[in-house]
């Protein structure tokens, strides 16, 4: 589903300004967006039209322009894609053909895709992925379609390149959210659960000291699909995401102080959203773009705001010029943020998008 892309965010209080428009490839949604050593960023995977699976993957090194980039081996959406710090580009999971969950991972290395040999424990989809300050990644949490959220976690070695079961979480827990906190621990927040089909508003930490998780208190409401964004602060801003508790996806924020282990209600957003983006800017400040809003006639939002941490409120911003949710928003090296495919819910239909735009801060 093609739009007509027009120029994105003439300045408000916020100043943003949206200074190209693309198109992808192929439309694609619950893929990655990733910058990679070079600048570059490598979407990969998703989800296109009718579902379809989308192997391969688009490299862009301006935003503006897309060209099709190394082959990767497996199809698969809901997956991770971790840049590590020796240049490799570590993806892991994700849902697979024949509509399954998949324990495998692959690594760009040196312009093309590996097959990692040694798999993770278990099948996860909707799982985490966070580099940690040791330069291991803690592989947390997911779901095993249609069978059971995971409780198990793994860190990956990327000396070894292999995969070490580590201690679980204390809740299994899938579409939640995981942040690395100032001082080199792990925050775990919310989720679901299946097939309890409920969500959670628990939180616990990691310690990669320890490699052990202990409970952080409980968030104001229950959440999953949410956003998490590492204030410069060191608080945690959490952003919307869907309650099964109220029926209904959230306006409300909160924010975690790691050095009280409290959470504190946060400014409401301007709309209920859940699948949306949190980019932190180079100045600070957290952009807040499009998602997806039941309230009502369910559907996509192509409204955008901007989070500042000085006034612990949130500002207006220019909407997108096409509503959008299970997008990606990439910061770049140059402080630009690319917000790259994802889908569109209107009038009881959906579609996968092939629009990009960068916005300016």
């Amino acid at each position: 589903m093609r739009m007509k892309c027009e120029v994105l965010l003439a300045a408000l209080a916020l100043a943003l300004t949206g200074t190209a428009c693309a198109q992808l490839q192929a439309p694609r949604y619950a893929h990655t967006a990733t910058v990679l050593e070079d600048g570059s960023v490598l979407a990969l995977g998703g989800l296109g039209p009718y579902d379809a699976f989308m192997l391969g993957t688009e490299r862009s090194e301006d935003g503006a322009t897309w060209e099709y980039g190394p082959r990767n081996h497996r199809a698969r959406a809901f997956h991770t894609a971790t840049a590590l710090p020796d240049g490799t580009l570590l993806v892991t999971g994700g849902f697979v053909l024949p509509y399954s969950t998949s324990r495998t991972a692959e690594l760009l290395v040196g312009g093309r895709f590996i097959f990692l040999p040694h798999k993770m424990a278990v099948p996860r989809e909707l799982h985490t992925a966070t580099l940690l300050e040791n330069g291991r990644v803690l592989i947390a949490g997911g779901f095993i379609g249609g069978r059971r959220s995971v409780a198990n976690c793994e860190l990956y070695d990327p000396q070894r390149r292999a995969f070490d079961v580590t201690a679980p979480l204390m809740e299994d827990r899938f579409g939640h959210a995981a942040t690395l906190l100032a001082d080199g621990r792990v925050l775990i927040t919310g989720g679901s659960q299946f097939p309890e089909e409920c969500t959670l508003a628990s939180a616990e930490v990691f310690d990669p000291a320890t490699e052990r998780f202990t409970a952080a208190g409980e968030m104001l409401a229950d959440r999953s699909r949410h956003a998490a964004s590492l204030l410069d602060d060191g608080r945690v801003l959490l952003t919307g995401g869907n309650s099964i508790e109220l029926g209904t996806q959230l306006a409300s924020t909160e924010l975690y102080d790691p050095r009280t282990g409290q959470f504190a209600p946060g400014p409401e957003m301007a709309e209920p959203r859940m699948d949306h983006t949190a980019t932190k800017l180079p100045d600070g400040r957290v952009l807040i773009t499009g998602g997806f809003n039941g309230v009502g006639e369910p559907h996509t939002v192509a409204s955008c705001e901007v989070f500042d941490p000085v006034r612990d409120a949130f500002m207006p911003a220019e909407p997108l010029p096409f509503p959008v949710h299970e997008h990606r928003a990439t910061l770049l090296p140059d402080g630009r943020v690319l917000v790259s495919g994802g889908m569109i819910v209107r009038d009881g239909k959906r579609a996968a998008v092939t629009e990009t735009v960068v916005i300016a801060p």
